[in-house]
């Protein structure tokens, strides 16, 4: 059975059980790391009152990362592993009873290693910082999601992250060179820092993406490079969005692997970039690395992107987004001002890539009280690319603002199933894409569960995650 006992004789017994692990009993304290930025769990804080764990312990070390974990195992308290609250898909949304373990003490870089390019962090520490940390010393992760100063490094691999860069950088998991993980019994395990291995299957990939629900990260090993020594960037107006998906899929085909690749549809060109824009895409590509490279394929990739008819607008459209990327507004503050809008990210292969962008946009766009749907290209590969959709909508009372919502990712998530997509890209599944996982993965699910029972048999790892046991 769960524990029972009241926030109060929780806190209690936790701070007597645990010498030393700092508890929160503050209500206030409590309900800002009772959910992350999900849209519709915000709009239904607005009508039912915002969610409110039991207690909030914060640990100072994998040891008491531990020691949580193995009194609620014995308990059967359920815990929600908290970074910093930037989530979009649910995946922090308590429902009472909880302990949410925020490991935001956990926050130092504990060794970088300029030979073998390596530097071991732990999880609570905020990607800004540990970025900043490593420029200090001549190096970069390469890793710049949007939310870099509102994350943690452990949460970009429990939502198994991507950043701005990672067409030349990769992703997470190409990345994450080894690590400590707790487990829900309180064992903690080290999967080692090597070039590679071929010790059987790649633990490390049980942990990346599952959210908290089948281990909490503790301290992390990255890859880290040389901070580039040059950058050279240009945005284009692209005649037409099948030109500008075109440009990116010869780009790739031919090996390059420009650390950007942004490309905005009419609408995203026309709010982003109105002065160059002429109602028509923009593309942006920016290299970087050592001065050779940078030239030479800056100079390849900008021949590619004039074949396909894209008109040179130079640096300056590049550098300001570089300087203004991560000013955007708060979901908040857009439900302040009557509106309802949400970002949905997918991938899909380049021969359907065309497809899915304007079929999604046309129905989205369809669903009532939606204004607008559009979309940016943000992540290549050889084989394809992400669509990172936007929708925006009038809000005219939050029951029926949380029904469109419902619609359009239903639309959206339904569409790029039935074109042949991933429905996920680097957010990550949550709450909000849990119900379409099995159409994606289908029996992968009961093998998820499988793993679930596994390793925390008593189901006190973030409940209601990715999957039910």
């Amino acid at each position: 059975m769960a524990h029972t006992a009241s926030p109060t004789d929780l806190a209690a017994t936790l701070t007597r059980d645990i010498p030393g692990l700092e508890v929160l009993s503050d209500a206030a304290a409590i309900q800002a790391r009772s959910r992350d930025s999900w849209v519709r769990s915000l709009m239904k804080s607005r009508l039912d009152g915002p969610p409110s764990a039991a207690v909030v312990v914060r640990p100072a070390s994998a040891g008491e990362v531990a020691a949580v974990l193995a009194w609620a195992d014995r308990s059967r308290t359920p815990v929600i592993p908290f970074g910093l609250g930037s989530g979009v898909c649910g995946a922090v949304l308590a429902e009472g009873g909880e302990i949410v373990l925020d490991l935001g003490k956990m926050n130092r870089l504990l060794e970088v290693n300029g030979d073998s390019l390596t530097a071991v962090v732990e999880s609570g520490m905020r990607g800004s910082d540990f970025e900043a940390a490593l420029a200090a010393r001549g190096f970069t992760m390469g890793h710049w999601p949007q939310s870099i100063e509102l994350s943690t490094v452990g949460g970009w691999c429990a939502t198994r992250a991507s950043g701005q860069f990672s067409t030349l950088y990769g992703n997470i998991e190409q990345m994450l060179l080894g690590c400590e993980v707790a487990l829900a019994d309180g064992r903690l395990i080290r999967l080692p820092s090597v070039p590679r291995s071929a010790t059987g299957p790649d633990l490390r990939h049980l942990f990346l993406g599952s959210e908290g629900t089948l281990g909490v990260f503790t301290e992390l090993t990255f890859r880290i490079h040389p901070a580039p020594e040059k950058q050279l960037g240009r945005a284009f107006t692209m005649p037409t969005l099948g030109a500008g998906l075109e440009a990116l899929r010869k780009i790739m085909r031919a090996g390059w692997t420009p650390a950007v690749t942004r490309l905005y549809d009419a609408t995203e060109a026309g709010r982003n970039f109105s002065i160059i824009a002429d109602g028509k895409p923009v593309l942006l590509l920016m290299s970087e690395g050592t001065a050779l490279r940078v030239d030479t394929e800056a100079a390849a990739v900008a021949a590619i992107v004039a074949g396909e008819g894209g008109i040179d607008r130079g640096e300056e459209p590049l550098k300001s987004w570089l300087g203004h990327r991560n000013n955007v507004p708060t979901f908040e503050s857009l439900l302040e001002q009557g509106l309802i809008a949400d970002t949905i990210e997918v991938a899909i292969s380049w021969d359907r890539i065309g497809d899915l962008f304007e079929t999604v946009c046309a129905r989205g766009a369809k669903v009532e009280s939606v204004f607008a749907m559009s979309g940016h290209v943000s992540h290549c590969y050889t084989q394809g690319a992400n669509i990172y959709f936007t929708f925006v909508g009038a809000q005219r009372d939050l029951p029926s603002a949380i029904r469109t919502y419902d619609e359009v990712w239903k639309t959206t998530i339904e569409t790029t199933i039935e074109l042949g997509g991933t429905i996920a890209h680097h957010h990550g599944i949550g709450r909000v894409r849990k119900p379409w996982l099995h159409k994606e993965l289908g029996e992968g699910v009961a093998l998820l569960a499988a793993l679930k029972r596994s390793l925390d048999p008593n189901g006190i790892l973030n409940p209601g995650v990715l999957v039910d046991p």
